[in-house]
């Protein structure tokens, strides 16, 4: 494997993530999608994707986890259930891959610094400087692990001080260290290897709260949260993110906020709305009541979308990427698309939810990204050194 640290570059172009296939239909609660998708499991299937999306253009590979499904009507459709433990599967995409970055989802509230800082600076070594830690506060998963839930504000808290305990013992790098804080408090050395890139993984976190917003702008690299229609919505959290990273002392470049959209293309915008119709078709609505029930019960911001509206309506919506707004069109549509979004709203990165996938399908991006290369908002990652 290729060594190849991906370097901050706060240049203001666009940035592009793939959303991982972790379950057999992970983001679209259909049974029809789970027997179309390749096999999850299978790891020359996780191969031939990952290089796929390296050959395409896109930034990283974001591995989301979480320790529990949403439901037996779930587990029976493949939606999300078997899932990929993503430090384990994006350590096989590292060794896959020679220049994309691998963000594995690691939780704070379940994992103790000293655990994270390791796993994480291994991780790092195994894909020569190309791991990014997303920072999961832990809530839904507490019954599972054993433990005690925490309000928000206790939960952030409790994240803000764990990142800064990890941070710690990264910037030791094997010297002596101590820690005490109000949840964490240790002291030693802690054994390496130590992490390539510098001066940390780089670091995401999905938060739109105040007190997640306030937590990406001091402490993360990028932010991110489901794009949805009403682009008001969407440029307030980049507007603000900005502000708070310029109080913080950052350069608001350097926190880039990023947009989880759905995309379904086709050789023609007919075609791609009519394939999005059969998938949004096919939606089982007791695995999408089930995962909508879930989103409103523990997310505020799922709330505030969809309250008001009755389950079902709710379900159709989250059922399908999240409830995340779904691009159409040729490669040339979805370009147009991005750049309205970009000019409208000033966000610079953009996360690709896929409802279906195979390999075709992941190249077929390629094509997105030579629209917005000749428009001038996105150069490939190979131009500018692979960089974050």
């Amino acid at each position: 494997m290729t060594s190849s640290i991906k370097r901050r570059l706060p240049d203001g172009q666009l940035r592009f993530g793939l959303m991982w296939f972790n379950s057999q239909t992970p983001y679209l609660t259909s049974a029809v999608a789970a027997k179309t998708n390749p096999p999850v499991l299978d790891v020359s299937t996780q191969i031939v994707l990952a290089r796929a999306a390296e050959s395409a253009g896109f930034d990283f590979l974001f591995l989301a986890d979480t320790y529990v499904g949403h439901g037996e009507h779930n587990a029976r459709i493949g939606h999300a259930e078997p899932r990929l433990y993503s430090p384990v599967w994006g350590a096989v995409l590292a060794t896959a891959t020679e220049h994309i970055g691998i963000a594995s989802t690691l939780h704070t509230k379940y994992l103790p610094p000293a655990v994270i800082a390791r796993m994480g600076a291994n991780l790092d070594v195994v894909s020569g400087g190309r791991w990014a830690w997303n920072i999961v506060p832990g809530t839904m998963d507490d019954a599972i692990i054993g433990m005690a839930p925490l309000d928000h504000a206790e939960r952030y808290a409790h994240a803000t001080e764990a990142v800064r305990a990890v941070k710690t013992l990264w910037q030791s790098r094997g010297e002596p260290v101590e820690f005490e804080g109000d949840f964490h408090r240790f002291s030693g050395r802690l054994i390496g290897p130590h992490h390539i890139q510098e001066p940390w993984p780089l670091l995401f976190n999905a938060g739109v709260s105040p007190a997640g917003q306030q937590l990406i702008a001091t402490e993360c690299d990028y932010g991110f949260f489901t794009l949805v229609d009403d682009l008001d919505k969407v440029r307030g959290p980049v507007e603000n993110i900005a502000r708070l990273a310029v109080e913080a002392g950052r350069d608001p470049k350097e926190v880039n906020l990023i947009g989880t959209v759905a995309v379904v293309m086709g050789e023609s915008r007919a075609a791609a709305e009519e394939h999005f119709a059969q998938l949004r078709d096919s939606i089982d609505m007791d695995a999408a009541r089930a995962w909508a029930s879930n989103f409103l019960g523990r997310s505020q911001t799922y709330r505030d979308t969809h309250g008001d509206a009755e389950l079902d309506a709710a379900a159709r919506s989250v059922g399908v990427a999240s409830g995340a707004k779904v691009l159409l069109g040729t490669p040339d549509d979805v370009a147009e698309q991005i750049l309205a979004i970009h000019r409208e709203t000033g966000l610079r990165g953009y996360q690709i939810t896929p409802l279906t996938w195979s390999e075709k399908e992941v190249l077929q991006y390629g094509e997105v990204f030579d629209v917005l290369e000749r428009a001038g908002v996105w150069t490939p990652p190979h131009k500018r050194g692979f960089s974050w």
